[in-house]
C-alpha cells in the first residue's frame, strides 16, 4: 500500500483593512517643500487601473540600494480616497505572524514596526508607455525612523513627512516618500470579555468619564476587573467591570467602586516548595496561567494614546479671615465706625461684625434687583420680538409646513437617487470602454461619490483599453463595391 504523503499546510497570511497612507497638504521634505493635492491621491487611485502599474509591495524597512533581491512582505490594495484628503488602503498577503494578534491582542507589527513610509513616484512611465500623474510604489514598515511632522491617525499615534529619496530611477519622474508613525495599527481581533462585548469597549467607556491623570495599567480577564494607576498621586486602585449581558459595546459595561491597592512582590518559588515530578516548578506553572488572564500595558502611550485636555484654572483658596502679613493695619476710627452705622441704619452700639453683615446684606440686594432687572429687560424683549417678526420671516400654517417638509424630503431622496445613477452610468460606461476594470469598480465608485464632477473628468482622461482591451485596434482593407462593367476603360473595349 503506498504511502499518503504528506502535503504541508498553507502559510496563514494576514491583512489589515483601511490603514490611513497620505494627507494632502504642504510639507517640508528634505529637498524642498512638496504639495500634496487631491488630486495626487486620485491619481494615485486611478494608476491602479493600469495593468502595467504593480500593487504597492509591503517591505520591512528601506531596501539597501545595492541589493534588489529582499522578499515582499505583502502588497496594498484597494486604494482609495476618503474625506477628500485622505489616502487609505488595506495592507493583505502579510505574513500570519506579522498582524495576527496574540491571545493578549498583540501583533509584531505594532511594536516592532510601529512606522511606516510611503514611497511615491511623480510622471511615472509605465511599461506601456502612459505616464502617470503620481504614483504608489512601495509601503516600507520602519522599526526606528521618528517622523519629522504628526498630521495622521496612523498606526501609533500621528503620521508624518518625513522627505523625498531616490528610487526606481529607470521610470522617470519625481520619487516621494512619506513617513508615517502609529497605533498600533488598529487590532483585528480585540479580547471579547462577554457577548457583545469586548476589551476596547472596556478602555473607551473608562476613559470617556476618567481624568487624564489616570490610565490602565492592567486588564484582568478572570475577575473582570482593571488595575488603574493615577500619575498625579501614584497610586493604583482595582476598578470592578460589570458587563450587562443584554447591552452592546459600551452601552453594556459599568463600572463598581474603586478600591486603592499596592503592588506587592512574591517570590517566584515559595521557601519549601517541591518542584513537580515532572521537573516543572509549579509557582511558575500558576504564573504562566494567571498572565494568560491579564493583558498588561507598558505605558500611557500604549494604554491611552492622546493628549490631555487643556487644564481648567485652580479657583483661588477662600480667605480665611487672618490679616495678611505686610497689610497696611489700618483700624476703623469711632467717627468712622459711627458713620456706617447711620448709613446702614444700625443702633449706635452695632459692632465691627453687624456693620460687615449689613454690607453684606446690601450687596446682595442690589445684586437681587440687578438680576431682577434684567430678567424684566429679557422679558419685555422677547415680547417685543414675538409681536413682531423680523425681516424675511413670515408665518406659515402648520399643514402647509408639513407639507413641505414632505417634498423637500421627496427632493432630497430623489436627487440622491439621480445622484447614485449618474456613477452607476459612468462607472459602466468606462468599463465597457475599457478604461477601468470590473475589479475596480467600488473603488472608483468611492472617487466619484465623494466629487462626481472631478471623478468623471478622470475617468475621461483615461484612454480607452488602456485597462482592458474591449475593441478592434486597427482597419483591413476591403475589395471596391464597384462593377468592372461600369469602367470607361471596359465599355471601350471591342474586338
Amino acid at each position: 500500500m503506498t504511502e499518503p504523503v504528506a502535503v504541508p499546510k498553507a502559510p496563514a497570511l494576514s491583512h489589515l483593512p483601511q490603514v490611513e497612507l497620505m494627507h494632502v497638504g504642504t510639507w517640508d521634505a528634505s529637498t524642498g517643500r512638496h504639495t500634496f493635492t487631491p488630486d495626487d491621491l486620485a491619481y494615485a487611485v486611478a494608476a491602479m487601473d493600469c495593468p502595467a502599474v504593480h500593487r504597492p509591495h509591503i517591505k520591512l524597512g528601506h531596501t539597501d540600494p545595492r541589493f534588489d533581491g529582499e522578499p515582499a512582505a505583502g502588497w496594498v490594495d484597494n486604494l482609495a480616497v476618503v474625506d477628500g484628503g485622505t489616502l487609505i488602503g488595506d495592507l493583505v498577503g502579510m505574513p500570519g505572524w506579522l498582524a495576527t494578534p496574540d491571545e493578549q491582542g498583540h501583533t509584531v507589527i505594532a511594536s516592532a514596526y510601529p512606522n511606516r513610509s510611503i514611497e511615491g513616484q511623480y510622471d511615472y512611465r509605465c511599461a506601456l508607455g502612459h505616464t502617470h500623474p503620481f504614483v504608489l510604489t512601495a509601503l516600507a514598515l520602519l522599526g526606528i525612523s521618528e517622523p519629522a511632522i504628526g498630521t495622521l491617525a496612523s498606526l501609533q499615534d500621528v503620521g508624518a513627512l518625513y522627505g523625498v529619496a531616490a528610487s526606481a530611477p529607470s521610470t522617470g519622474g519625481t520619487p516621494v516618500t512619506v513617513h508615517m508613525k502609529g497605533p498600533a495599527m488598529p487590532s483585528p481581533k480585540p479580547r471579547q470579555v462577554a457577548a457583545g462585548v469586548t476589551t476596547e469597549d472596556v478602555r473607551r467607556k473608562f476613559y470617556d468619564s476618567a481624568p487624564w491623570s489616570q490610565w490602565i495599567e492592567e486588564f484582568h480577564l478572570e475577575p473582570l476587573e482593571l488595575i488603574v494607576l493615577d500619575d498625579d498621586s501614584g497610586t493604583r486602585q482595582r476598578v470592578p467591570v460589570i458587563v450587562d449581558p443584554a447591552g452592546d459595546g459600551t452601552e453594556g459595561v459599568t463600572f463598581g467602586a474603586a478600591v486603592p491597592v499596592v503592588v506587592r512582590y512574591d517570590d517566584v518559588t515559595p521557601v519549601g516548595t517541591e518542584p513537580a515530578a515532572d521537573g516543572t516548578d509549579p509557582a511558575a506553572t500558576d504564573t504562566a496561567v494567571a498572565a494568560s488572564k491579564v493583558i498588561r500595558f507598558a505605558s500611557r502611550a500604549e494604554s491611552r494614546p492622546g493628549r490631555p485636555a487643556a487644564a481648567a484654572p485652580t479657583p483661588a483658596a477662600p480667605a480665611d479671615g487672618a490679616p495678611t502679613e505686610g497689610g497696611s493695619g489700618v483700624e476703623l476710627t469711632n467717627e468712622q465706625l459711627a458713620a456706617l452705622r447711620t448709613a446702614l441704619g444700625l443702633a449706635d452700639d452695632a459692632d465691627i461684625d453687624a456693620i460687615v453683615t449689613a454690607i453684606q446684606n446690601l450687596v446682595k440686594a442690589s445684586a437681587d434687583q440687578a438680576q431682577q432687572a434684567a430678567a424684566d429687560a429679557a422679558t419685555a424683549a422677547d415680547a417685543v420680538a414675538a409681536s413682531k417678526l423680523p425681516d424675511g420671516v413670515v408665518t406659515v400654517d402648520s399643514g402647509r409646513l408639513a407639507a413641505l417638509e414632505a417634498n423637500s424630503a421627496k427632493f432630497e431622496a430623489f436627487l440622491a437617487k439621480q445622484r447614485r445613477d449618474d456613477i452607476e452610468v459612468a462607472l459602466s460606461g468606462a468599463i465597457k470602454e475599457g478604461r477601468i476594470t470590473p475589479a475596480n469598480k467600488e473603488a472608483w465608485r468611492k472617487t466619484l461619490d465623494n466629487d462626481l464632477e472631478h471623478g468623471k473628468t478622470l475617468l475621461a482622461s483615461m484612454a480607452a483599453n488602456s485597462a482592458v482591451p474591449v475593441s478592434e485596434l486597427g482597419h483591413s482593407t476591403e475589395p471596391a463595391d464597384t462593377s468592372v462593367a461600369d469602367d470607361p476603360r471596359f465599355k471601350e473595349w471591342s474586338i
